[in-house]
């Protein structure tokens, strides 16, 4: 098999694997917060807990990133794969706060650790002016697989007994079962696309916080990425709580929602991810940034729930611009440094955006539940948003090459 072959393979292979893991996440991602909730915590204590599993997800998750350069991109990325396996199976199996905070430390894991990996493999899969439209590609078909899970998901609860621990624990039994299936997928198919540089996992480390120091665009971009705990970690938890417990919804609504997300996010993807090969990733990131301050709006201000649905609708056209933003991250840097940047990224971020959940939580339960919502976009908007744009444009692959300076 010839590089080109692989190339297309180990891409196909990685579209089925994020495919059917986006369904199979899907599915619980709208409930997670609630039956958390429902476990008897209040929102200050979920706020305090996802900050703890924030921070105890920063060594793991930097640590298969590092690994991924100095080993195998593949060892690290199966690793990966169990703790999200592990993750849905703590979930179901029990609900006391250790457990809480040990599926979560995974959950995380996976989302910060596992997610950036998995770009790394994607992104080794294509060739530069291909990559913002093969990231959309992926991202469409998981929204496409995404499209129903949270209304299959509420239909599971509906028949368990409504929003309670009972009736939402099966969700996590499903998710355990089709992520383990996604697994055995990536652990027959899934290789190394190229060798990894033989450097040793401290000197891995050090070349990475040198290779930020050289280059002072990397430091604005973590800069940019803990800034993001303030913002989706503060707001993100409280978005369902808010919708059952505020705007009345219940189970249907919150799968309905998050159909209309995904399908707001299917239909501006593909487009979004040739914009970005054509115009710029940071332009096209930006294009799009005032629909999630109109989401945000919305959703506060909804008295129905197809205003509830409409706003979730804009913010899934808004989460389209996810493609490019993946694609700007990994190509901030070239292929042998692509594990270590990541890693690095993970180490520094993580902790530092871990208070951003309990203080979401504070805000919500002390202050009122708009708040945290508020703040979020108000930090976006005023200290985000000019970091991106300062971030230099990746789209030529040499010319921006040229400028970046090599440990």
């Amino acid at each position: 098999m010839n590089d080109e072959q692989l190339r297309r393979k180990n891409y196909l292979v990685l579209l089925i694997r994020r495919t059917l893991a986006g369904f199979f996440n899907n599915m619980s991602s709208q409930y997670v917060n609630v039956y958390i909730l429902k476990m008897g915590f209040t929102e200050q204590d979920i706020g305090l807990l996802r900050s703890i599993a924030a921070l105890l997800s920063a060594i793991p998750s930097s640590t298969i990133n590092f690994v991924a350069d100095v080993t195998s991109r593949r060892k690290a990325y199966l690793v990966g794969l169990l703790l999200e396996i592990l993750s849905a199976l703590l979930f179901f199996l029990d609900n006391g706060a250790f457990i809480v905070v040990l599926a979560l430390v995974f959950y995380l894991v996976a989302f910060q650790g596992l997610r950036t990996l998995e770009n790394i493999l994607i992104a080794d899969s294509l060739k530069g002016r291909q990559r913002a439209f093969g990231f959309s590609v992926i991202n469409s078909l998981t929204v496409i697989a995404s499209l129903v899970a949270p209304v299959v998901a509420a239909y599971i609860i509906n028949l368990s007994g409504g929003i309670s621990v009972e009736g939402i624990r099966p969700v996590f039994l499903v998710q355990l079962l089709g992520l383990s299936c996604a697994f055995t997928v990536a652990l027959a198919y899934v290789r190394d696309i190229r060798e990894v540089g033989e450097v040793g996992l401290i000197d891995s480390f050090k070349d990475s916080l040198n290779m930020v120091k050289l280059n002072p665009w990397l430091k604005r971009w973590i800069l940019l990425e803990i800034l993001g705990g303030y913002v989706f970690s503060l707001s993100m938890p409280f978005e369902m709580i808010y919708a059952v417990k505020v705007k009345g919804a219940d189970e249907f609504i919150l799968g309905f929602m998050g159909l209309a997300m995904n399908l707001g996010s299917f239909i501006a993807s593909p487009l979004l991810g040739k914009l970005a090969d054509r115009i710029g990733r940071v332009k096209a990131i930006l294009l799009v940034r005032p629909l999630y301050y109109l989401s945000v709006i919305l959703f506060l201000t909804a008295s129905t729930p197809t205003q509830l649905i409409v706003a979730w609708l804009i913010r899934g056209i808004w989460f389209a611009s996810v493609a490019p933003f993946q694609t700007l991250a990994v190509e901030l840097v070239p292929y042998d440094y692509r594990g270590r940047w990541n890693g690095v990224r993970s180490l520094i971020v993580l902790p530092l955006r871990s208070p951003g959940s309990l203080l979401g939580g504070l805000l919500y339960s002390q202050i009122s539940p708009e708040t945290p919502f508020i703040v979020a976009a108000l930090i976006d908007l005023f200290l985000r948003v000019p970091l991106i744009y300062m971030t230099p444009e990746t789209l030529d692959r040499r010319k921006y090459l040229e400028t970046f300076k090599r440990v």
